[in-house]
């Protein structure tokens, strides 16, 4: 990844943490070096037009166009695209992502996947032709069925990556095979991937004046910043409540590798009813207003006796997510003097600030941190 995903977090302000959430990048190293004991899985496969419009109508692929972001094509192009199919001529590969409950989630190939859809379904005529000119303004209705049946029927060739392949090889997959646009960081990968309750959740917090009040607005949505932010605060706080399951019931367990994490977390978050999805949002809310009542424009900061307000600090964020879950709005209203002085006390020891000076982002230290905070919860719950 070239940009700095959080400018204006403080975890990653510095040059050498601006690839935090970029995929592994080694191009020279055998798999096996790169991924010791990985399970990689991609497989080739070739697919009708027709019947991958089948899918799509039945809701087993994903085009989502917040991990797709390309430009809209023109007619001319869609045109020139239905031209090279009726021509015979073959075309690049498609990239498809299966999922565990076996949906196709397109990595590479969306415009052209979309256009040939879009055809099929008579809503676009062809224009500008070259090569096959008088087929212009003609939609597929009007093809001769020899013609319609050339398209229904052509072949498109599709390299699958398949379950159990872990995120971290397919964020790198990812990478690879859209190096011609705007690199994808992992968050809008794990958006794609995960298409469900767990997205529209990331979605409504994210637009939430709880969630906007709380930063005081201060983190970008540009390339779903806000959303990586709210997921790990949810991420942690399920883990630390032992909520977080995984398919079988097992416990997830964090061993400090974040993308298998946040993933593990969003399946999560797709499996759960709405009932249980409504409590985590409504408990997130709360702590949001809780942090705003207590610190006001300087959540989520480190504490600071300078004019100058430090930028939003991500395990702060994470961890006074989940602190502030524990206590009702009243009470912090009425005590929020003395839990604000409880609180800048820990901010101030030496450990704390060495802890997040060495982390910056990355989650190593959250076991060590969330013990402080729980420490800290048995102190607020005596302030009055």
């Amino acid at each position: 990844m070239n940009d700095k995903v959080f400018l204006e977090l403080e975890d990653l302000a510095s040059d050498d943490n601006k690839n935090v959430l970029n995929p592994i990048k080694n191009e020279f190293r055998e798999p096996e070096q790169i991924y010791p004991e990985a399970n990689i899985k991609v497989e080739r496969h070739q697919y009708p037009i027709f019947q991958l419009l089948r899918k799509y109508e039945r809701n087993q692929i994903i085009l989502d166009p917040d991990f797709q972001r390309e430009m809209v094509w023109n007619n001319k192009q869609k045109s020139e695209l239905i031209e090279s199919v009726l021509m015979g001529i073959p075309l690049p590969i498609f990239y498809l992502n299966e999922t565990k409950d076996g949906q196709l989630v397109v990595v590479d190939g969306r415009q052209r996947l979309t256009t040939f859809f879009s055809f099929l379904n008579n809503e676009f005529k062809l224009s500008e032709l070259r090569i096959l000119p008088n087929l212009s303004n003609c939609y597929f209705k009007d093809l001769d069925e020899k013609l319609q049946a050339n398209l229904e029927d052509f072949q498109l060739i599709a390299q699958v990556i398949k379950p159990p392949t872990p995120d971290r090889i397919k964020f790198d997959i990812f990478d690879r095979v859209n190096r011609g646009g705007t690199p994808l960081n992992n968050q809008e990968m794990r958006n794609a991937l995960y298409q469900g309750q767990s997205t529209e959740l990331l979605d409504r917090i994210s637009k939430s004046n709880n969630f906007i009040k709380a930063t005081c607005n201060s983190v970008n949505s540009t390339r779903m910043k806000d959303k990586y932010l709210i997921l790990r605060a949810l991420a942690f706080y399920l883990w630390r409540k032992d909520l977080l399951n995984d398919a079988n019931g097992e416990k997830i367990e964090y061993r400090n590798d974040i993308d298998e994490f946040l993933g593990l977390t969003m399946e999560y978050l797709n499996s759960i009813c709405d009932e249980k999805i409504l409590e985590i949002e409504n408990t997130f809310y709360k702590s949001m207003n809780n942090n705003f009542i207590i610190f006001e424009k300087d959540s989520f900061r480190r504490f600071s006796e300078e004019e100058r307000r430090k930028p939003i600090n991500m395990i702060l964020f994470e961890s006074f997510s989940y602190l502030f879950t524990h206590f009702e709005n009243e009470y912090c209203r009425s005590n929020s003097k003395e839990i604000r002085d409880l609180c800048n006390n820990l901010l101030q020891t030496e450990e704390l600030t060495r802890l997040l000076t060495e982390d910056r982002g990355r989650g190593i230290v959250i076991p060590q941190i969330f013990n402080m905070m729980d420490l800290l919860k048995e102190e607020l719950k005596n302030v009055n």
